[in-house]
């Protein structure tokens, strides 16, 4: 017996089956990455299930129609809903990092106008003021702590003066 008429005689168990595998595929291997495969994925299960329950004839026509129609549908469905859920809360700049709380002292005046370049670690960084402090003026000599890293940035707030000698 070879290959394809096993999966006509037992075209419903083929059907789920490749709809496994495309599940499979899509999840482990892609990572939910594609809404396609997860769509063919579960409609082939869906149109393996009918054709087994007798609801749509036992035929690769219809099968395969069916599996098409269904993952156009669910594509369909699905595209907003998937779509949205990858719209995260994104943050203007890396809170996470291990240049998150450098001190540097100023050898320019640093305002929200005219962002100062310092150099560490071979690199030239510009020294912006957050956003809550974007009125204030850093003045010659005065300290900065780095809260945010960008690209090529270091988003910083002046360090107060007292509060780090108590």
């Amino acid at each position: 017996m070879d290959l394809m008429s096993y999966l006509q005689t037992n075209l419903a168990e083929s059907t789920i089956i490749i709809g496994l595998i495309l599940l499979i595929i899509e999840v482990w291997l892609l990572g939910l990455s594609t809404i396609v495969l997860l769509a063919l994925g579960v409609s082939a299960i869906v149109t393996g299930g009918l054709v087994w329950a007798g609801v749509f004839p036992e035929t690769l026509t219809a099968v395969i129609a069916g599996s098409g129609i269904g993952a156009g549908v669910l594509t369909a469905i699905l595209w907003g809903p998937l779509k949205r859920s990858q719209k995260g809360p994104r943050r203007e700049y890396n809170i996470h990092s291990d240049f998150i709380g450098l001190v540097f002292d100023l050898e320019e005046q640093l305002d929200a106008d005219h962002p100062v370049t310092v150099k560490y670690s071979g690199v030239s960084w510009k020294l912006i003021l957050g956003p809550k402090h974007r009125s204030n003026v850093v003045p010659v000599g005065g300290s900065v702590k780095v809260i945010a890293v960008d690209v090529g940035k270091f988003m910083v707030e002046p360090v107060d003066v007292q509060s780090s000698e108590s």
